[in-house]
């Protein structure tokens, strides 16, 4: 890894257009993890986590990339402003915790992204670190909790669900109706009147949470296609496709 100030002037030239657009730096992303350039439906995501509603659920199948495309988003946000706070939520702390140890990788790797990497009197673990340009504050850039978990006190700027709701935290009602309960707390986690909740997951059922936060004014934008082999997102009133640039 270079410098700490060669580092900041390698970041001074990225162009406008990566920081303008979130498909462009995940475009960057794809390439630095030696993948194909993102699909479409990768590319509508990524817009749609840049554009969308302060409030959304992206509903897609499992090997989407849905997550690995957040961790990016979660990058690209902090890139723009690293005084920004994410929690990083799932069913399980594990599954939550490699959201967060892939997202701290990437910043270790990735050269526009090293001047990130945590300084010596920040924190630096895996599951709870800070960003190094950020200011001092009590909550880490980037955490991860299970979502029965501790979360009381902690401050977001930026809650992200993924996949709170699994198959064995929603088999009945009681366990569904727990469930909202938790995740109604998000509301009070957040920065008020700039907090944003993103809920990334694939409805286990028809009573799914999912669907009940959609009854609470929750934006929904689904990846779920008629057939699993078609790869479009459902349309949405008053939105339109977009082409990414990269491609």
């Amino acid at each position: 890894m270079g410098s700490r100030g060669s580092i900041l002037q390698d970041f001074t030239q990225i162009e406008e257009s990566v920081l303008s657009d979130f498909r462009n730096f995940l475009f960057l992303v794809w390439k630095h993890l030696k993948l194909p350039d993102p699909t479409p439906l990768q590319y509508e995501i990524a817009y749609y986590l840049q554009h969308g509603p302060k409030r959304q659920i992206i509903e897609a199948y499992r090997g989407v990339g849905k997550s690995w495309i957040t961790s990016a988003y979660v990058l690209w946000r902090l890139l723009k402003d690293p005084n920004e706070k994410f929690l990083i939520v799932s069913a399980s702390k594990q599954r939550s915790d490699d959201f967060s140890i892939f997202t701290q990788r990437l910043i270790t790797e990735m050269p526009i992204l090293q001047h990130l990497t945590p300084t010596d009197d920040q924190r630096s673990s895996k599951i709870a670190f800070d960003v190094a340009p950020t200011r001092a504050a009590h909550a880490p850039s980037v955490k991860s909790v299970g979502v029965f978990g501790q979360m009381t006190g902690s401050r977001a700027t930026h809650v992200i669900a993924d996949d709170v709701e699994v198959v064995n935290n929603s088999d009945t009602e009681d366990k569904r109706d727990k469930l909202l309960a938790t995740v109604m707390e998000f509301e009070a986690i957040i920065v008020p009147e700039v907090g944003r909740i993103t809920y990334l997951g694939t409805p286990q059922t028809e009573m799914s949470v999912y669907n009940k936060l959609r009854e609470r004014v929750m934006h929904v934008r689904s990846g779920l296609p008629d057939t699993r082999p078609k790869q479009t997102l459902a349309s949405t009133k008053g939105s339109s496709r977009h082409q990414s640039s990269t491609q």
